[in-house]
C-alpha cells in the first residue's frame, strides 16, 4: 500500500520544514510550497491525499488556494492552519470545504492525530462510496433482471395490496405500475378466484419460512378487455402463481411477517392447448363409440335390405308390392345415411374419392339449396383457377348442406349467404394454428351468413355431438359434428369466426392437388340383377348377415359355403382343393380380423379372388388390403343388385388379367 501524499503550504519556510520532518517520520510522503501560486502549480502536476494550508499568506490567501484545489479534485482533504484562529475563520473554512483546522502554534502530537484521523475518515468514506457504487450497480442489475423477467413479479402487504410490481404487468396485462401500486390484488383477478386471494394473504395458511412456498392458479384481468364469461382467454390471462411469505427483521432478534412475495407465469397458451387436447380426446372417444354403433346398425340394415331386395325381384316394377318394398329400400337408405354420418364423425369411414374441382360441388349444392329457400340470397365468389382436391363427393355435399342449413336457421327473417373458394398456401409457422401435419397448398371454402352470430361459449361447443341451440325436437345436434368429422377424415381443418349480431363464417380447408381437372360425371345406377356362377366362401361373424347374403348369393346362381370367423375360413381354405373361386370377407371380426385373415388366405391360395365386405373399417386397413391385392370392396348395407354388380366386376377383372 503506497504512503499518503501530503502537501504543506505556508509562507514560513521554517514551519514547512518542521511539519514536513514530523510527517516524514510517520511514513508520509511530503512536499512543501511557500505560497498559493506554487501550491496550485504543484497540485496541477500531481494529486495529493491531504493539504495542510495556511490561511494568511501574501498574494493568494488560503481560501483562494482552497477554491482552486477543489476545482481540480473535489475529494481532496484540506486542513486549515492559522495563527489567528477564531470561530468566524474556522466556520468560513469549513463552509468552503475544509476537513478540519489547526490553530498555530500547535503540538506536533495534535498535528499527527488530526492528520491520521482525517486520512482514516477519508479512507472510510472512500470505502463507503465504493460499497455504495457496487450496491447501486447491483440494484440496477437486479432491477433490470426483475423488470425484464418474462414472469410477473410482485409483493403484497398483509392487507393484500400491491407494494411492488415489475414492468411485465404493463407488457402482458396492460396495467402500469402507477395504477397497481397500493391497489388490491383481489381486484385484478377473476371473481371466481377471489377466495384463493384470501387464502394467499391469510397469515395462517402459509407454509413455514424456508420451504418452497405456495402454488395456486389464477385468472388475471387484461386491461381494456370486456370481461366476458364466454371467452376467458381474451379477457383474462391464466397464470400459474408461486408465492412465499415475506419475513423482515423485527425487535429482539425476531422476524415479523410483512406480506407476500410472488412470481406468476402466463400459462394461457398451455391451458388452451390442454383444452384442445381434451376436446380431441373427447371427440376420439365418442368417435370410437359412434363407429361401433354404426357397425352394428349396418349389419341390421344389411338383413333388412338384403331380404327386401330378394323379395322385390319376384314382383313387377309397377306392382304395389314392388313399390312397398321400394319404400323399405328408401328407409334403409336413410338409415345407412345416418350410419355414414356416424362413421364420418368417427373419422374412420372409407371414402370413394375422386379428384375434382370443388367449385362444381359449391355451384350444385347452392343451386339445390336455393330452390327450397327463396328468402335467402346466395352470393358466390369462386376462384376461377381453383386447385383440385381428392374428396368423397357425397360427403362434401353433406358438409355443404349442413353449413347452408345452419346459416339459414341463423337468419330467421331472411338474409344472405356468401360462398367463397380460394387457393391458399400455409407455411410451417401456421400449421399448428390449423392442426395440419405439414405445410402446403390448400383449398379454402367459406360459408358466411348475415345472421345472429354466436357467443364465444356457443362457438366452443358447436362441433360437440348432440349439442344444439334449437328447441327440443328441432335439431339433432349431429350436423356440424358430422361435418367436422368428414373434413378431418379428409385431412382438412375447420375454423369458425362469429360475432353476436354480425353473422358467422364457417371455413374448411382441404389439401390441394397440383393438377386442375374437369368434373367427373356421376355414374347412373341400374336395377339389373346380374347372375353368375362359381363357388363363393362367405366370411362374417354376424349370423343375420350370413343368412341374408347366403340367400342372395344362391339366388344369383352361386354355390356358397360360409364361415363365422377368420379361423374357420382358414380351415376351409386349407382343405379346399381349388374349388372356391371368390371369398367375401368381413373386415371387423372378433379374434382374427379381416386383415389378418386375408394375409393367411393369400398365402394358402394366392390366386383366389377376394371381395371385402364392411360396414365399418379403418381407412388405413382397407387401403392396406387393396394395396396387397384385394380385388374390390362393398359397403354394407347392400342389396342383391349391388352385390351382383360387384361380383360380376371382380370376375370380369380376373378374366381380363
Amino acid at each position: 500500500m503506497r504512503p499518503e501524499q501530503i502537501l504543506i503550504v505556508d509562507d514560513e519556510r521554517r514551519i514547512v520544514e518542521n511539519i514536513a520532518g514530523c510527517l516524514k517520520r510517520e511514513g508520509f510522503n511530503v512536499m512543501g510550497a511557500h505560497d498559493g501560486s506554487e501550491a496550485v502549480a504543484l497540485f496541477e502536476l500531481q494529486r495529493f491525499d491531504l493539504v495542510l494550508l495556511d490561511i494568511s499568506m501574501p498574494g493568494m490567501n488560503g481560501y483562494e488556494v482552497m477554491e482552486q484545489i477543489f476545482g481540480m479534485d473535489g475529494d481532496v482533504l484540506i486542513i486549515i492552519m492559522t495563527g489567528f484562529a477564531s470561530v468566524e475563520s474556522a466556520v468560513k473554512a469549513l463552509k468552503k470545504g475544509a476537513w478540519d483546522y489547526l490553530k498555530k502554534p500547535f503540538e506536533y502530537a495534535d498535528l499527527i492525530k488530526t492528520v491520521k484521523n482525517a486520512l482514516a475518515q477519508s479512507n472510510l468514506m472512500a470505502d463507503k462510496k465504493a460499497v455504495s457504487a457496487r450496491l447501486e450497480a447491483s440494484e440496477k442489475q437486479y432491477k433490470y433482471m426483475v423488470d425484464n423477467s418474462p414472469d410477473l413479479v410482485f409483493t403484497l402487504d398483509i392487507n393484500g395490496c400491491f407494494t411492488f410490481v415489475n414492468d411485465q404487468f404493463k407488457r402482458l396485462l396492460g396495467f402500469s405500475r402507477k395504477v397497481l401500486m397500493g391497489s388490491r390484488f383481489e381486484d385484478l383477478v377473476h371473481k371466481g378466484d377471489r377466495g384463493k386471494v384470501r387464502e394467499l394473504v391469510s397469515s395462517g395458511t402459509f407454509v413455514q419460512e424456508g420451504t418452497d412456498g405456495h402454488e395456486l392458479n389464477f385468472r388475471f384481468k387484461r386491461a381494456g378487455q370486456n370481461l366476458s364469461h364466454y371467452d376467458p382467454s381474451s379477457a383474462f390471462a391464466f397464470m400459474e402463481l408461486k408465492a412465499s411469505p415475506m419475513y423482515l427483521p423485527a425487535s429482539d432478534n425476531r422476524k415479523e411477517r410483512k406480506g407476500v412475495y410472488a412470481v406468476a407465469r402466463d400459462v394461457t397458451d398451455r391451458v388452451n392447448l390442454e383444452a384442445q387436447l381434451r376436446q380431441a380426446q373427447k371427440m376420439e372417444a365418442i368417435g370410437t363409440l359412434a363407429g361401433g354403433i354404426a357397425h352394428d346398425f349396418n349389419n341390421i340394415l344389411m338383413g333388412i335390405q338384403g331380404y327386401a331386395s330378394l323379395v322385390k325381384t319376384g314382383f313387377d316394377k309397377n306392382s304395389e308390392e314392388f313399390k312397398r318394398l321400394a319404400n323399405i329400400d328408401e328407409y334403409v337408405s336413410n338409415g345407412a345415411e345416418m350410419a355414414r354420418h356416424l362413421l364420418g364423425f368417427a373419422q374412420k369411414n372409407c371414402h370413394e374419392t375422386n379428384r375434382i374441382n370443388l367449385n362444381y360441388l359449391l355451384k350444385m349444392s347452392a343451386k339445390m339449396f336455393g330452390r327450397t329457400k327463396k328468402d335467402i340470397i346466395i352470393d358466390q365468389h369462386l376462384e376461377k383457377k381453383l386447385w383440385s382436391t381428392v374428396v368423397d363427393e357425397g360427403q362434401i355435399k353433406q358438409v355443404l348442406m349442413n353449413l347452408f342449413v345452419n346459416a339459414w336457421q341463423a337468419m330467421s327473417n331472411g338474409g344472405k349467404i356468401i360462398i367463397k373458394s380460394e387457393n391458399i398456401l400455409i407455411d410451417d409457422s401456421r400449421i399448428d394454428e390449423f392442426g395440419f401435419e405439414s405445410a402446403g397448398a390448400f383449398v379454402k371454402v367459406s360459408v358466411t351468413d348475415t345472421g345472429m352470430g354466436m357467443e364465444k361459449e356457443t362457438m366452443s361447443r358447436i362441433f360437440d355431438p348432440f349439442f344444439t341451440t334449437k328447441e327440443r325436437g328441432q335439431g339433432t345436434g349431429l350436423g356440424l359434428a358430422t361435418a367436422y368429422g368428414i373434413i378431418n377424415a379428409h385431412k382438412g381443418a375447420f375454423k369458425v369466426d362469429s360475432t353476436p349480431g354480425r353473422g358467422s363464417s364457417f371455413m374448411f380447408f382441404l389439401p390441394a392437388e397440383d393438377a386442375r381437372v374437369d368434373i367427373i360425371p356421376a355414374v347412373e345406377e341400374t336395377e339389373k340383377v346380374i347372375n353368375g356362377k362359381g363357388k363363393i366362401l362367405l366370411v362374417d361373424d354376424e349370423k343375420g348377415v350370413i343368412e341374408v347374403c347366403f340367400e342372395m348369393l344362391e339366388a344369383l346362381g352361386y354355390e356358397v359355403e360360409t364361415a363365422s370367423s377368420g379361423m374357420e375360413a382358414i380351415k376351409i381354405m386349407d382343405k379346399d382343393e381349388g374349388k372356391i373361386d371368390l371369398v367375401i370377407l368381413d373386415m371387423v371380426m372378433p379374434g382374427m380380423n379381416g386383415l389378418d385373415t386375408y394375409d393367411v388366405i393369400r398365402r394358402i391360395r394366392p390366386d383366389v379372388r377376394v371381395l371385402v365386405s364392411s360396414g365399418y373399417s379403418k381407412e388405413e386397413q382397407l387401403k392396406e388390403m387393396m394395396e396387397k391385392g384385394c380385388d374390390d370392396f362393398i359397403l354394407k348395407p347392400f342389396d342383391v343388385v349391388m352385390l351382383s354388380e360387384k361380383l360380376q366386376g371382380v370376375f370380369n377383372l380376373m378374366e381380363k388379367v
